[in-house]
């Protein structure tokens, strides 16, 4: 009963400054837990963000690159054929039949040969009696004056559009060799603009911008807006902001929260470089309406919780509520992980996203199959432990720099050499403080290749070309050689010595037929025969490679081995690929002792055929080994510099390419892939 009674005598002002005390607590611990989560929701707009703009601008650099080489192989293409008119014109062979046959065999519209006066001289097109006497819209000579003059021997006219028709054309123009003039050939860019319309980074920005929560995408110079998603009247231009301006001048992203449209969005700026040329600037909109309704929800609840605190048991009430905040803040940043991780998944490039502790924190599914780990191994561990032995990954992230288009070879083993193209971005917050790196890396493998194999196809045309012309010059005089050496033969026996007649007409004879022989392998090469494509297995194939090279390897003593390790069907002209082997073998056993080795392998991987002629020889070195394929090269006394370069052909036939890996004193590997 005393205590009872002691217990009653606590005064209610004191119970209710005990409840106001606590109700203080709990609204302090619930503006700190408010701010706290506010703070991370703006953490994770911000990396969302980043993520946006970032993918954007890696997109469109690529589509611009993209159509600025589209542009470049129209070029090329369209400059070769009028450089081949104008060989034409120099042995004056030109005609409107001719121009009409050249047009159709490499799918150009237009092609005019002009003179001195700038008057049509050659045409591929004969106007209808519409166009005939009509004015077109403006005059040839305004584009090909200076290459008319001599001024200069070739110019781009580029995108013009028609003269007399509707539609756009893609020109160039080269000098006439003899006289003054012009060559000028069209092409029909319809659907070139049609492609590039649709592949454009306007479409990418359009896809994009209809993402939900994107308020707007633009991208801007300081005179006006270049490319958006929608129409966009409200958005200030660069000399009214300089935040802007900074942003443009920079090539790092940043970010604000601006007035749009009478309320508050979350931009990210970044400026778009190409090439090291600076064409504008991404401004992307988020839409804060839902961390405004976030926030209000917080704020109430906060409210609430205060007001319950003081009528029930508040420690409770508390963790409940904050338990719900955990929550609903939890499930907010799965919906922005998740939304970030589809756009990363669906990028064709490895991206690697590294966080301040130098921790991998994005690791998409590219860079899986770049090389060859799981995301879920990588995430959370240091980058210099994944990355230990490809050094130059670690080197690159270790200078934390922005580096565009940076180019290398990533060698890795079971799988073949990958020619990598590197894009890195510094990431900082709005106090330009580092918060991560972020590297995209590109496969440019078969691009390369592709690039090497064009250039190498151009110079075996070129050269055939001339070896044709050259055999052809060549053997009329040899065959009167020949044919001076049987009369000698026959008018002389009596007068000079048996011997020396025989001698001097044997030497006369054998060299008479081995010039002519070479001119052979000249024709063969400058007019190879058509492909005569057969089915036939991997294993019969290989045995008759044997039958024929073992020959070779016999005569000197010199292993051959063969290993099959699958056997297919494969599409081949036969005797040719034999040729190529016959070749190949013959290098090797030139190259190795008589108690050497050669091995033919074949496998199949990916889709592909391929063969591996190796040796244990003498070996080529790094200055010999990127010319052996050139015609008329050799290292051999007697050699024609014929048969490399038949190989290359005949694989290149085949779609195929053919590479060679040499090093003194270590052997020879050629690796033909079908």
């Amino acid at each position: 009963m005393k205590n009872l009674r002691r217990f009653s005598l606590i005064k209610p002002r004191y119970i209710i400054v005990f409840g106001l005390v606590i109700s203080l607590i709990m609204i302090f611990s619930s503006y700190i837990e408010f701010s706290q989560n506010k703070h991370e929701i703006y953490h994770m707009l911000d990396e969302h963000a980043n993520s946006i703009i970032f993918s954007l601008d890696k997109s469109s650099v690529n589509t611009v690159i993209a159509d600025r080489e589209m542009e470049n192989i129209l070029t090329t293409h369209l400059l070769g054929v009028a450089y081949n008119i104008a060989r034409l014109d120099s042995v004056s062979f030109l005609s409107n039949e001719l121009l009409v046959r050249i047009a159709e065999e490499n799918e150009v519209f237009r092609i005019n040969v002009f003179g001195r006066n700038g008057k049509k001289e050659f045409s591929n097109y004969s106007p209808d009696s519409h166009h005939k006497n009509e004015i077109g819209r403006y005059s040839p000579n305004d584009f090909i004056d200076s290459v008319i003059s001599g001024e200069k021997k070739e110019i781009i006219i580029g995108l013009k559009n028609a003269r007399m028709e509707k539609g756009v054309r893609y020109a160039v123009a080269v000098s006439r060799p003899l006289k003054k003039g012009a060559i000028v050939v069209n092409l029909d860019a319809e659907s070139f603009l049609e492609f590039r319309k649709k592949i454009g980074f306007e479409k990418t920005i359009a896809d994009i911008g209809k993402k939900s929560g994107i308020e707007y995408i633009v991208l801007q110079n300081d005179n006006e807006i270049i490319a958006s998603d929608k129409n966009y009247s409200e958005l200030s231009a660069f000399k009214n902001d300089v935040f802007l301006m900074e942003s443009y001048l920079n090539n790092n992203i940043a970010s604000r929260i601006a007035e749009y449209e009478g309320r508050k969005v979350y931009e990210i700026v970044k400026s778009f470089t190409v090439e090291n040329d600076k064409l504008g600037l991404f401004r992307i909109g988020l839409s804060m309406e839902e961390i405004k309704m976030l926030e209000n929800k917080m704020l109430w609840r906060g409210i609430i919780i205060s007001l319950v605190i003081i009528v029930i048991v508040l420690i409770v009430t508390a963790v409940i509520v904050s338990n719900q905040n955990y929550k609903m803040v939890s499930e907010e940043f799965l919906k922005i992980q998740t939304f970030t991780g589809d756009i990363l998944d669906n990028m064709s490039q490895a991206v690697i996203t590294v966080n301040r502790n130098d921790e991998i924190e994005i690791f998409n599914k590219n860079a899986e199959n770049f090389f060859g780990l799981k995301q879920k191994n990588i995430t959370g561990e240091k980058y210099k432990y994944v990355f230990a032995e490809l050094k130059v990954i670690s080197e690159l992230i270790d200078k934390k720099e922005n580096v565009r288009n940076f180019e290398f070879v990533i060698s890795q083993e079971g799988k073949d050499e990958m020619i990598v193209s590197a894009n890195t971005t510094v990431i900082t917050d709005n106090n330009g403080n580092f918060s991560a790196f972020n590297i995209v890396l590109d496969d440019i493998t078969l691009v390369k290749n592709a690039e090497k194999q064009k250039q190498m196809n151009d110079r075996l045309i070129a050269m055939g070309e001339l070896a044709s012309g050259v055999a052809h010059e060549v053997r009329n005089p040899l065959n009167s050689i020949n044919m001076i050496a049987q009369r000698f033969e026959k008018e002389n026996s009596d007068v000079m010595q048996p011997d020396e007649f025989k001698t001097l007409a044997g030497v006369l004879k054998s060299e008479s037929s081995r010039v002519n022989n070479i001119i052979e392998q000249f024709l063969r090469f400058a007019r190879p025969p058509k492909l005569n494509e057969t089915e036939i297995s991997s294993s019969d194939f290989l045995n008759e490679v044997k039958s024929i090279c073992g020959l070779m390897t016999n005569e000197k003593g010199v292993e051959l081995e063969i290993i099959e390790l699958n056997s297919d069907i494969i599409s081949i002209d036969t005797e040719q690929m034999k040729q190529v082997f016959i070749n190949l073998v013959q290098n090797a056993v030139d190259a190795v002792s008589s108690q050497g080795k050669i091995t033919i392998t074949y496998r199949s991987r990916n889709g592909k055929r391929i063969f591996e002629v190796q040796d244990n020889g003498e070996g080529i070195s790094r200055e010999n080994i990127d010319n052996i394929f050139n015609l008329y090269y050799t290292t051999k006394p007697k050699g024609t510099g014929l048969g490399l370069s038949i190989v290359q052909q005949i694989i290149s036939r085949h779609h195929g390419h053919i590479k060679a890996e040499s090093n003194i004193n270590s052997g020879t590997k050629f690796t033909i892939e079908l």
